[in-house]
This record gives C-alpha cells, structure tokens and sequence, in this order.
C-alpha cells in the first residue's frame, strides 16, 4: 500500500470509525425503543433491555398518553371554548336552521299519523293523560276563590261600562217606538178581553163593601175637587130641571104619577097615625081627593110654571138639591148598602165596569193612553239620552240595583260551577283536543310567518349552546377521557403502535442518528489529533 494511502487511513480512519460507531450506536438505541417485542431469555435468564422500552413500558406509556390528553389537551374549558368559536356557530346555525327547514316543508298528517306506530299507545295515553290534568286543572281553578274574585270583579267592571253608555246606543229611538207598539197592542188586547170587564166590576164590588166595611161614606171616596163639580153642575142645571117640570106637569100620564102619589102619601100618612088615622080615613074621600088634586093641576098649569120660572124658586131648589146632594154624600155607604140587593149591587158594579171599560176601548182613549205612556216614557228616559245606570236607578233606587249586581254575579259565578256545566266544559275541552289531535297539521312553512321560523331556529341554536356549555363538563367528566385514550392505547398493537410513532419521528430520529454519526467523527478526529500531539 503506498504511503499516501497508509497516512490517509490513519488519519481519516478514527474520525469515519467513530463517525459509524455513532451512526450505528443510535441507530441500535432508536431501534432499542421499539425491538424486542417480547422478552429474550439465555438459559432461562431475561435478557436485559428486553423487551424494547415502548413495549416494557407500554402500560405506562398509554397512562401519561391519556392523563395528557384528557387533563391538559381535551378539557371541559377547552371544549367549551371550540363550541363557542365563530365557525362551531355557523355550522351549528346551518345543521339546526336545515333540521327546522327539512321539517317544516313537510306535508304533515294529524299528529297521531305523525307519530311512530310504536309509539302511538303512548300517545294516546299521554292525550287522555292531558285531558285528565286539563279538566283537574280546570275544575280547581273554577272552584277557588281567585277564580270567584277574577269572575266577580270583571262583570262588576262590565256591568259598570255597560251602565255608562246612554240608552240610545243600545235601544235607538226607532226601537223603542216597537216596543211601545207592542205595548199598546197589549193594552188593546187586554182592554178588549171580557175578562177584564169581570175583574173590574169584582174590583168595584170588593172596594164598595170594604169601603162600607170600614164606615166610609161616598164623600171619602169622591175626591174634594170631585164633590164640588157635582155639586155645582147640579146647582146650575136647577132651573133646566124646573123648566123640563113644567113641561111634564102638563102631560097627562105625569099628572096621573103624581096625584098617584099625592094619594100613596096621604095613605102612608095615614098608616102612620094608627087607629086616628083609620077614624080619620072614614072622613076622607079619595075619590073626591082625586078629582080636585086633578082639576087643581088643571086650572093651575099655568101658575105653577110660571112659580117654577120664578128665579127665587130656582135659587131654592138648586140650594136644596145640592144641600141633599151633600148629605147624599155623607150618608155611610154601609147605609145605602142596606136597601140594596147583593145581586143588585153586583150587576151595578158590573155595569159601571162595562161603562168605564167601554170608555177605555173607545179609540180615542187608547190613542191618548198611547201617546201619554210614550211622552211619560221618553220624558222619563230623557229622550233616551239617559245612561242604562241612571235607568236602573228610576227602576231600583238606592243600593237595589248594586244589590241585583251582586246577586246576579254570584248566581252566575255559582251556574259557571255548577255540576251541568262542570260535564259540559269536559265534553267540550275532551272535543278540542280530540278535534287538534285529529286535524291535519299540513305544512308548517306555510303557516309560520318567516320572523317566526327565524326565532325558532335562533332559539334551537340558543337551547343547544346553553346545553353543550352547561351539560359539557359533566359529559366530558363521565366519558372519562383519560380512561378512554389509556384503554386505547393500551389496546394498540405493538407494531402499529410502532409505525405510528416512527411516522411521526422518523424525520427527528434521521437527524438523531446523523447527528450520532457526527458526534463519533468528532470524537475519532479529537482522538487522532491527541495522539499526534503525543
């Protein structure tokens, strides 16, 4: 070998030896981590550093893993942190906007049809189940007192609005001559009824023989004002009287009445006197009576008209006709009853009804009662600018009308709980139900304003971001993250454990093993350059 080549090697010998020494020192200490898989055994004896360090601390290996990726990479906080970055939020957004479109564009049956066939016994027990809680429900709040108070005080507070508006608004004028048209064809028809003839003659007879009962005379029945028409129109037809006398005295058949009754008084006068007035007849002719009362009446026809004409006569029986008139008056009926038939006095009665009833259905009458009850009824009402309260006012004064309130509210609030009601209002809430379970629910989308669709979305996303951020820490706690990476790590096979730290090494452990082989080509050139010097 030449000397060129001798030196060359001895001086560019230890640094490549080192050099490759190094390299492969590394390269068998890299290897080292993942060879042996298993244990090697000399003679029944383990080899030491068998098997490699990745597989003898394997156990421990997946334990750091998982204690690192649960404590330190995967926290709740961490979580909870991605869950709230902007692009988490947008797809959130999309996944739960497109889930709320998907359903709401479906055509959709009755909601039983809706449901899972699996499920639909639920439902209908979960249906009666809501009926029964309605109906419970209802049934308590009817029968509690708030509800008693709410009821009470709204139709109070309605019944004081319905009292302020003026009676125009609710019956016009137009309205209320209607009504006062049937009230005139009842008057009518009761005024034309012969029962009311009856009832008033009875009337009159039972007001005569109480009156008579308790001692009245026809003066306490007659008002003053009355007395004194009668008394005056009697006084001033006097001498009308007196003329249509004169006229009669000169008939024949008055004359006849009245010596009849000349020769009935003398009887009775005589009647009177007993056994003097039997002697005293002996002396009386009455036939001779007769003939001179009748030639006296003839040859004084004209003197007693004149005497009738005379004012002083006239003056004298019109003060003697009112003075009887008077004591007429004050006779006690009870008097006047005595020498009248029960029979008698009824047909009176029921004569003068039919008078006074003739007088009512007389058109005329009717007419003015129509047009009296009408003016008396409008000047009441005021020409129905008068408020319903101020009606009810004229009608029940005082506290009878807040009284009637009062009653009429608790009668309605005891009708709203009573047991017909109570049956009615469950046949009418279990009928809602089952008309809403039964109807078809159709489109959604159609029936959802759009504002209404974006609030459900935005409140989906706002539930589902309150329940990630607040139920996260207690998923992550119970799926055991730690646990979780160690069992799979732990689980891993050996050489794809191996492959897959190689891949993610390889390029570091290339440099390790280069930087091996520099280290040894320094460490060589070191020890060369030493050996020179000495």
């Amino acid at each position: 070998m030449p000397l060129q080549t001798t030196q060359l090697l001895a001086f560019a010998g230890p640094p490549l030896l080192g050099a490759f020494i190094g390299y492969l020192t590394n390269r068998v200490a890299i290897r080292m981590l993942f060879r042996p898989l298993k244990p090697w055994h000399v003679l029944g004896i383990r080899v030491p550093m068998t098997p490699g360090i990745i597989p003898s601390k394997r156990h421990e290996l997946a334990e750091n893993m998982g204690e690192m990726v649960g404590e330190h990479l995967l926290t709740a906080a961490d979580i909870g942190a991605a869950l709230s970055t902007e692009r988490f939020q947008d797809h959130l957004h999309l996944l739960v906007d497109g889930k709320i479109k998907d359903v709401l564009a479906r055509d959709l049956d009755s909601l039983p049809e809706i449901i899972p066939r699996r499920f639909r016994a639920y439902a209908r027990i979960g249906i009666r189940t809501l009926k029964y809680q309605m109906r419970k429900g209802i049934h308590s709040y009817v029968n509690s007192e708030p509800f008693a108070e709410t009821v009470s005080d709204a139709l109070l507070e309605q019944f004081d609005d319905f009292g302020r508006s003026e009676l125009n608004s609710l019956v016009p004028a137009e309205n209320r001559a209607v009504f006062y048209q049937v009230v005139d064809g009842l008057i009518e028809r009761l005024f034309a009824g012969p029962q009311v003839v009856d009832w008033l003659g009875n009337y009159i007879e039972e007001y005569i023989a109480g009156a008579a009962a308790e001692r009245k005379s026809i003066a306490d029945l007659l008002p003053g004002e009355l007395q004194e028409l009668i008394c005056s129109t009697i006084e001033s037809q006097a001498p009308q009287v007196l003329r249509q006398l004169s006229v009669m005295l000169a008939e024949p058949a008055v004359r006849e009445r009245i010596i009849l009754a000349i020769k009935d008084g003398v009887n009775s006068f005589l009647d009177t006197l007993g056994p003097m007035g039997a002697m005293a007849r002996g002396f009386i002719d009455m036939d001779s009576l007769e003939k001179k009362i009748r030639t006296y009446l003839e040859d004084k026809e004209d003197d007693l008209t004149q005497w009738l004409q005379k004012p002083i006569v006239q003056e004298r029986v019109a003060r003697v006709l009112v003075e009887q008139t008077r004591k007429y008056f004050a006779t006690p009926l009870a008097q006047l009853l005595d020498k009248v038939e029960p029979e008698k006095l009824q047909a009176i009665c029921h004569q003068v009804a039919a008078q006074v009833m003739a007088v009512l259905r007389s058109q005329g009458v009717q007419q003015t009662m129509s047009t009296l009850i009408r003016e008396h009824l409008e000047e009441m009402l005021d020409q129905g600018h008068i408020s319903v309260a101020g009606l009810v006012e004229l009608l029940m004064p005082g506290e009878s009308g807040r009284r009637v309130q009062k009653t009429v509210v608790r009668e309605l609030v005891a009708m709203l709980r009573s047991a017909q009601l109570r049956r009615l209002l469950d046949r009418m809430l279990s009928s809602m139900v089952d008309q809403v379970a039964a109807k078809r629910v159709g489109i959604l989308h159609d029936l959802m304003p759009a504002g209404v669709r974006k609030g459900i979305t935005d409140y989906f996303i706002l539930v589902a971001n309150r329940m990630l951020l607040k139920e996260v820490p207690g998923l992550v706690g119970s799926l055991n993250i730690t646990e979780m990476v160690t069992e799979k790590v732990d689980s891993l096979d050996l050489m794809r454990l191996e492959r897959l730290l190689l891949s993610i090494m390889e390029e570091q452990f290339k440099y390790i093993n280069l930087f091996g082989a520099l280290l040894g080509f320094l460490i060589g050139l070191i020890n060369l350059v030493v050996l020179q010097l000495y």
